[in-house]
Formats: structure tokens, sequence, C-alpha cells
């Protein structure tokens, strides 16, 4: 059955792919659950906090140059640009770029007598103050409660202007998913920039990411392809251009599986199936599968070869010093798995692995990637946590494993880690454990966290988690959560 369907609006993930936001269990029995479509979808009963998926539709449309983002919304719902015009400025090096960012600052007494002129006016200012190549509209609860005719006004101002203005429906109170903003954001581009290829570019890789560090390009330069980096900091000219690569490759499932699941279904861009390059023969077989697929695999067994040589000394290195140490992994759902893997090839000790949620049935494919993987080279794992950035939560998951280290990607869970005592590896670039320098960058960073050991246990000393013992207590998940652990 098509993923990609002619409408305005793509699934929400809770219905497309069954996703989950809760699980305490072990590695066989959520894959096995997963495949029936047997976990529960909607059992949380309270939540600490959240995110919405307008934010997420933001990360995407953001970064892309030549571009601005309205938020059809309230003020307060594009407050989140001030974070990307931070992470702009730590990761655009060398790069002029602004984040350009509109509000239509929408009223109560908006939603009674209309936004349609809010938005047309947002619009034609965006055009006149930036003179961009595209405008992304995100919509919002209230957009979506009134029933805007979106698709109307983009259609008109695209053709008055001579640019594409794309409609995002991203409304919050749809999915329970933020990541179903991801899904959004990429259907508005699949439908109104990605256009039908002249030509296959046999040497060109799509490569979706979030923003960050540069870890590809050197690597698949020695193997003769290119990269096409979408779509943070991606011109229109990139995106258009992504119907005509070889292949499409992606580090995180949550972010792009529905995008590059469609390219291959509509214009034939082959999906790279094997587990994204954590660790080192996943990143081999990785390399392997992206050989066979360009014609090269020549190229591929000499440069898989060469890699390994380089990088065994200072690799035997960090694993004198890592080998046996207790490590918990906290991070998106497939993310948690791969950095799991790399760690096992560090000869860590995984006691935990937590997700922030977790899709049952992947975009096109009955096959898991990472978690498959992990379960076959590994065997059973028993600690596997769903947890979506739930604080109270995160505290007893890690307080429960007593870890060595704590391996994470937001920044929230860091300080709940030092206030137990436990050293912390910040993932928050998630392209830095990439491939086989990814591998010996882990494995530094591992080695310089435990050496803050002793100053942790000092400041651990000296503050306090502001949760009861109950909070952290079986009661208080009975209490949160319905038939999460099955």
């Amino acid at each position: 059955m098509s993923v990609y369907k002619n409408s305005t609006e793509v699934e929400i993930r809770e219905r497309r792919l069954g996703s989950v936001l809760s699980y305490h269990g072990n590695l066989t029995n959520l894959i096995n659950k997963s495949k029936e479509r047997s976990l529960c979808a909607n059992c949380a009963n309270y939540e600490q906090c959240g995110n919405c998926g307008q934010e997420n539709a933001g990360t995407l449309t953001t970064w892309i140059k030549e571009s601005v983002v309205i938020n059809h919304s309230p003020v307060g719902c594009g407050l989140d640009g001030i974070m990307y015009a931070a992470s702009v400025r730590e990761n655009a090096i060398g790069q002029d770029r602004r984040v350009r960012r509109l509000s239509t600052n929408l009223q109560e007494k908006d939603t009674i007598y209309g936004t349609t002129r809010k938005l047309e006016s947002t619009i034609d200012e965006a055009v006149k103050r930036f003179n961009p190549k595209v405008v992304f509209v995100l919509s919002s609860c209230v957009a979506g409660i009134i029933g805007d005719d979106l698709e109307s006004v983009a259609g008109e101002k695209s053709v008055e202007h001579g640019i594409p203005v794309v409609p995002i429906y991203c409304e919050g109170f749809k999915s329970k998913m933020w990541s179903s903003g991801f899904d959004a954001a990429y259907h508005g581009i699949l439908r109104h920039l990605v256009k039908e290829p002249e030509k296959r570019q046999t040497d060109l890789v799509n490569v979706f990411n979030f923003c960050g560090a540069d870890r590809l390009e050197d690597l698949l330069k020695k193997i003769g392809l290119r990269t096409n980096y979408v779509t943070t900091f991606a011109t229109v000219g990139d995106i258009e251009s992504m119907s005509a690569a070889a292949c499409s490759v992606q580090f995180c499932d949550t972010l792009s599986s529905y995008i590059t699941t469609v390219l291959e279904e509509k214009y034939g861009v082959v999906k790279i199936k094997n587990a994204p390059p954590f660790g080192i023969s996943w990143t081999d077989d990785w390399l392997r599968e992206i050989g066979e697929v360009t014609g090269r695999s020549d190229e591929v067994e000499r440069v898989i070869e060469e890699e390994h040589k380089r990088i065994e000394p200072e690799l035997e290195k960090y694993r004198n010093i890592l080998r046996g140490k207790r490590v918990f992994i906290m991070t998106g759902d497939q993310f948690a798995f791969q950095l799991a893997n790399a760690a096992k090839d560090l000869e860590m000790e995984v006691v935990g692995i937590a997700a922030l949620h977790h899709d049952q049935v992947p975009d096109g494919s009955s096959e898991y990637g990472a978690l498959q993987k992990y379960e076959k080279d590994h065997g059973n794992f028993g600690n596997v946590n769903v947890c979506p950035k739930q604080p109270y939560q995160a505290v007893r998951f890690i307080k429960e494993a007593d870890p060595d280290l704590l391996i994470c990607r937001h920044p929230g869970v860091e300080n709940a880690a030092i206030r137990l005592g436990i050293p912390v590896v910040p993932e928050g670039d998630k392209n830095f454990s990439i491939s086989y320098d990814g591998i010996l960058k882990l494995g530094r960073r591992a080695a310089r966290a435990l050496r803050t050991q002793k100053v942790i246990k000092n400041l651990s000393k000296h503050t306090k988690l502001p949760y009861t013992d109950w909070w952290l207590s079986d009661e208080a998940d009975t209490y949160a959560f319905e038939d999460a652990q099955n």
C-alpha cells in the first residue's frame, strides 16, 4: 500500500505507525508486540510536559536557506524561534545565516472574525522584507479549530508573488506524537517543492539529519559520492533535486522515515535499509549497501580496510579505559539503540535504554533497523523503556540502573543525572558519533566524562531532586499509565 497520499495532510503517527509513548520491558518483547501492533498507543493519563508538532515542523523549515517561516498562531507558539536562532549561530559556521520567522499573532477576536486577512498581510510582509524563495505557513491549534482555509490563501499568494507558499498542517492537538510535525513538514515539501528528476545523478546521496557537524562528506567522497544535505541549511534547489539522487540515508528514523520512504516509492530514490553507521560493523554494513546501490562495492571494501587500520590503535586505547563501565542511554527512538551499539563497540556495559517514543510499524517496511539489528548482534536486552521526556520517569529509570555514565541527547536530563552523581556525555549533535571517526569521538568524550566523577559526586551531595519517594515508585507509574508494561 502506498505511503504517500495526494492529500493536504499526512496521517498522524498514532494511526499510521501505531506510535506509543510508554513501554517497560525487554527488547524482544517490544519487537514482537510491535509486529502485532498490540502495544497501547494512548495509555498515558498524566504527563509533566510535552512537545508540539508545530515546533518540530519549524525545526525542518526554519533551517532551509532562502526561506521564511510564518507561525499562523498566537505569538507564544513562535517562541521556539529563539532556540532555532541559537542553533543556527552555533552550527552555521562560515555561512551568512539568519532565522527569518514571523507570526500572525492571532488574538481571541480573530477566532470569531477570521484570520485570512492577517495571514495574507503577513505573507506579503515576509516577501517584502526578506525576498525569500519559499514561504512556509505553519498551522496551529487555533487555525485548525476554526477551520482556516490555508490551502486557498497559500495558492493565491503563491501565484501573486511567483514563489511557493507551502501550508504545513501541524496543529498540536491532533497528535500526542510531536514527531508527527516532522512528517507534516516533509509532506508539504514533497507536495510543493520536490520536482520530477530530469536525470538520475548516480553519484548523489541525500543525507537527512538535524543540523550539526559534517561527518560524512569526506567519507563518502573516498568512494566517489557527493552528499546532498537536506533539509538543514539546504537551498530550495537542493530540495528540488532530492528526487534525482541515487539513494537516501538517514540517522534518525523519527525525523525522516516518511520522506525517505516516499522518495523511494514515488521517484525511485533507494532508501538505505541498514541501520545507520554507529559502531564499526554497522558502519561497514551501511557502506556496503551504499556500494551495492551505487555500483562502488570495490571502492567500499578498500575504504573499510583503510579505516579499520587507521582507527584501531586509538580505539583500543579507549576500550582499555571504558571496558566494563556501566552506561545508560536516553535519546530518541532508534537513536538510543544506535548509540548503545557504539557503546558496545567501546566494550561498555549497557545497563538501560530509554527511548522518547516508539513507532510500532516503520514507514514502508516491516523491518526495524536498529532495534532488530541490535537484538541480532547482542541478543535480548532486559531494560528497555519508552519515556516521552517525563522528568520523574527519567530520574527513576536512571537511578534504578545505577550507571557509571549517562549518554543523552536532551539537556534537561543532564541536570537530573548530575544531581544523582552521574557523569554525562551530551549527544546534542546527532552527527558527532557517526562512522569510524564517530566511535573515536564517543570514546574520547566518555573517557573525559569519567574523569569528572569526583566533582559530580560532590555536587550531588549538595543538591536534591524535587521528587518524593512516591514519585519514584511503581505506584506513580501505575497512576500515570495503563497497560504500559506489555
